[in-house]
């Protein structure tokens, strides 16, 4: 295959999965979101965070699939795939029988506009919500576990996405106590070693081509389960549920500012569902799926269908 029907081939084989699979994401997830909701926070997340990442996975398992019973014929490990059929055409890293055709370039060119809108939006408002954040901690003074911000407006929150440092403003500093502000610290902490940030980010990015209502609905279900983990992990330094949800409120009163895009805050949203979780009944244990892991290697038997149906799909394209 030349390079340009391979990028072309790539291209068009994973964006039509990624969209494929975000809607059928965007169908799917209202019916299993509250089997998600009953797992604890910590497990929560992780879970919702492969969920976000399911149609990029989807499309590059599909596109190792596709590709492989060309690539182990190259050592020669097994017979040459191109032989037994010549009705459609071929996706071969070895002999290179399919060239693109005019409708491949065009829909290719509908799919990276499409594609580069939704990227253009993203990057614009991420990199806003960064040179905020900067902006911040240039203002700010380092004072041991945190930065200091010299303002008169309630500010906590996890700044930055690789390297996040907990940002208080000094409204915050006077205006709780000391036990407080030991919790709201250990929360904050909490998401800086989490990388929530980062986290919600990566989700967002994955989910662009979800429809705009589950893709915010999954958003705020991996924002609350982030928060609700924070808030378990700073319950060594409250003592108990109560007093953390009551620590939890009264930072909610102090008008807590909206923190920068893509940063996850104090109090953040949802703060009754938040407390609910605190003083209502334990989340059950959560059972291991790892052992599943072990049937993965069977997905490989999946290869020569999924390559030759590729093919008859990109047949389609050349009539």
């Amino acid at each position: 295959m030349h390079a340009p029907g391979l990028l072309v081939v790539t291209t068009l084989l994973a964006g039509g999965l990624v969209t494929v699979g975000s809607q059928a994401l965007g169908l799917s997830y209202p019916r299993f979101r509250e089997v998600l909701g009953r797992k604890a926070p910590e497990g929560r997340a992780h879970l919702l965070s492969l969920v976000a990442g399911l149609p990029l996975l989807l499309a590059i398992g599909t596109l190792v699939l596709t590709f492989l019973p060309s690539f182990i014929t190259i050592p020669g490990l097994i017979q040459d795939h191109c032989l037994p059929h010549d009705h459609h055409p071929h996706l071969c890293l070895r002999h290179g029988l399919w060239a693109p055709s005019g409708q491949a370039w065009v829909i290719l060119v509908v799919l990276g506009l499409a594609g580069g809108a939704f990227w253009v939006r993203f990057l614009r408002r991420l990199i806003e919500g960064q040179r905020q954040v900067r902006t911040l901690l240039r203002l700010a003074k380092e004072a041991g576990e945190f930065h200091l911000l010299p303002s008169r407006k309630a500010l906590a929150f996890s700044a930055g996405l690789l390297r996040p440092r907990t940002l208080l403003s000094s409204m915050v500093m006077t205006s709780l106590d000391h036990a407080d502000l030991k919790v709201l610290l250990a929360h904050e902490t909490a998401h800086a070693k989490r990388r929530d940030a980062l986290r919600l980010v990566i989700a967002e990015a994955m989910l662009m081509a979800v429809p705009r209502r589950i893709r915010r609905m999954l958003l705020d279900d991996l924002s609350l389960a982030c928060e609700e983990a924070c808030d378990r992990a700073a319950l060594p330094q409250a003592g108990c549920p109560e007093r953390m949800a009551e620590v939890l409120l009264r930072v909610q009163r102090l008008g807590m500012m909206a923190t920068p895009a893509g940063q996850p805050g104090a109090t953040g949203s949802q703060l009754p569902l938040r407390v609910r979780a605190l003083l209502g009944d334990p989340y059950p244990p959560t059972p291991s799926w790892t052992r599943l892991l072990w049937f993965s290697p069977l997905l490989l038997l999946l290869a020569d269908p999924v390559h030759h149906a590729a093919e008859t799909l990109l047949g389609l394209l050349n009539p």
